[in-house]
């Protein structure tokens, strides 16, 4: 069977195959310049990281400075403080100059280990025991900074530094500088011209120190899923999170006083921070991209010189197989030379099949006409046959001669009406056993001996096709049982005569012929089921390649062959 014609499917297609292959020699290509893009993209992304981290660590040097500063005070307040051990009059003298000369310190002084500050630039003996702020100091005995909101001598917010000083390597205490937070809280970003949302500073417990903004505010943009006290352990690193406004921002975490103080900037998604933590997709695309082109490009070109003329020369073989008509446009010096020849060749071939066809086609004609005059004149002669015997029947005066000759007429009539349909009908090698058992039925006399009143013919006849060699021994068969079936009928109990017919498909490759007729007790069963006619059945049957069954049930005797349906088998000897 033609199929129909169009482009084949993609996969099976020769388009298909060449970017297959084209694709799989670009492979090496593409695996190298993946990787190459992807180192790139990755070491990019690290020194922007890094530029990012030196920002915010540039951002925050004014913190920074303040925090480093107050360390060293503290440091040397504390070598100062070793020499007034039991003075603490002469020791807040001492803090509180301190104090007066540095304005960016609010307070000054002495913690011992039990939270009293006995030495202090107010002059005060302070106790601090209790204060959560005294109770980290203990928990952190070395260098520590943290925000005190409501100290009790400043009384605004300040950033306490806290430095240990040792008398005869035991611990002595702490010295504790107050600096104002304020400054450092508001504070403007350090350069106005840049995209930065946000800048704080926080400690190892993830406590905010200063920020640029108001604490309610800044407490909005921190990052919702991380604690500051764990960002504090890691190194200098920027990252995309969600804030706990829900907005999607930039974070970048840069140690400033390693250890003890960090700064964190906060960036918008979108500015130019992003590039930090964001995968350049289109730079690891450009490799896909670079493949495609070329596969493209190749694909066009080939395109261009093979397949669409592949694809017209398959068009005109389709239009040939369907319509048998020879192209009269060709693609002519368009084709390459190779795809020229083919298409000559094909051209040629063409018509040298139809020029073979059409002599088979003359000659199957001849050999049809031929044919179908053999199955007329053999359907004349058979009827002339039965004329020859109808006469002899009517001179006869023997009642048993005339039967005799009478069922021999009723066989030549029905191999007659088989030749008949054989020349009428289109297709000699097959004959529609429906209509052939349906002839055969009409023009048998049913009813030779009884009133056709009293008969009631019933047919069931399935259109099936049939080689003759199956078709004649059914023809014959159905004859002979339906001859029989009038010869032995008997009203049933209700007083009706029927005789029934039925062929019909059973099955894919087989089918079955049933005559069937009344009878009445004993009369059901034939004494003469030797006869000529009864062994002619079964001779049909055993041709037909079937099962007989014939018998009697409930006044109804049925003569049933089931055979299978076969394709013509010469005979040897016939080529």
């Amino acid at each position: 069977m033609i199929a129909a014609a169009g482009p084949r499917p993609l996969p099976g297609g020769l388009a298909a195959r060449i970017i297959g292959f084209l694709s799989i020699a670009l492979i090496p290509l593409g695996v190298v310049a993946y990787m190459q893009t992807a180192q790139l993209s990755e070491e990019t992304r690290a020194r922007t990281q890094l530029s990012l981290a030196a920002l915010t660590e540039s951002a925050a040097s004014g913190e920074r400075q303040t925090i480093l500063r107050a360390l060293g005070a503290a440091q040397a307040l504390g070598s100062a403080a070793i020499l007034f051990p039991d003075d603490d009059a002469q020791c807040s003298a001492l803090f509180k100059e301190y104090v007066t000369s540095k304005p960016g310190v609010s307070f000054a002084g002495i913690l011992s280990e039990d939270g009293i500050l006995r030495c202090s630039s107010s002059g005060e003996v302070i106790d601090i025991s209790t204060s959560p702020n005294f109770q980290f100091i203990v928990n952190n005995p070395h260098s520590t900074v943290q925000l005190n909101e409501a100290p009790r001598i400043s009384k605004t917010a300040v950033l306490m530094v806290a430095e240990p000083f040792y008398r005869n390597d035991t611990l002595a205490g702490y010295v504790a500088l107050s600096i104002p937070a304020i400054g450092l809280r508001d504070s403007a970003l350090p350069d106005p011209d840049s995209d930065m949302a946000e800048l704080l500073t926080f400690n190892t417990s993830g406590q905010v120190l200063s920020s640029r903004s108001p604490r309610e505010h800044t407490v909005e943009l921190l990052p919702d899923a991380l604690d500051l006290a764990t960002l504090s352990q890691t190194t200098a690193q920027s990252f995309k999170a969600r804030s706990a406004d829900g907005q999607t921002r930039i974070f970048a975490v840069a140690p400033l006083v390693p250890g003890l103080v960090y700064a964190l900037s906060i960036w918008p998604q979108d500015g130019s921070a992003a590039t930090a933590v964001q995968v350049n997709d289109f730079a690891k695309l450009l490799p896909f991209l670079m493949w495609a082109a070329s596969v493209i490009v190749a694909f066009l070109a080939i395109n261009r010189l093979v397949i669409r003329h592949v694809r017209t020369l398959s068009q005109q073989m389709r239009n040939f197989a369907r319509n048998r008509r020879v192209p009269q446009v060709t693609a002519g010096d368009q084709m390459a030379l190779e795809l020229r020849d083919m298409e000559s060749d094909f051209l040629h071939m063409a018509d040298a099949i139809l020029q073979d066809e059409a002599q088979l086609e003359n000659a199957l004609r001849e050999k049809t006409i031929l044919l179908k005059e053999v199955h007329h004149r053999v359907k004349n002669n058979l009827q002339l046959i039965s004329s020859i015997m109808n006469m002899q029947i009517r001179q006869s005066d023997s009642y048993e001669t005339q039967q005799v000759l009478r069922r021999l007429q009723e066989r030549i009539r029905g191999l007659a009406t088989i030749h008949r349909n054989l020349y009428q009908t289109e297709d000699l090698g097959h004959v529609d056993a429906g209509r052939l058992l349906d002839d055969l039925i009409h023009q048998m006399s049913l009813v030779a001996d009884q009133s056709p009143s009293r008969v009631k013919l019933e047919t069931n006849l399935e259109h099936v096709e049939l080689y003759p060699d199956q078709a004649v021994p059914l023809s014959l068969l159905t004859a002979e049982a339906l001859t029989n079936a009038v010869k032995y009928i008997r009203p049933d109990p209700n007083g009706a005569s029927r005789v029934s017919i039925r062929f019909n498909r059973v099955g894919a490759n087989r089918a079955v012929i049933e005559i069937s007729n009344t009878c009445s007790g004993e009369d059901c069963e034939p004494s003469n089921s030797t006869g000529l006619g009864s062994r002619l059945i079964r001779a049909f049957s055993t041709q037909l390649g079937g099962e007989l069954e014939q018998g009697a049930i409930d006044d109804i005797y049925t003569v049933r062959v089931e055979f299978t349906l076969t394709d013509f088998i010469p005979e040897a000897g016939d080529y």
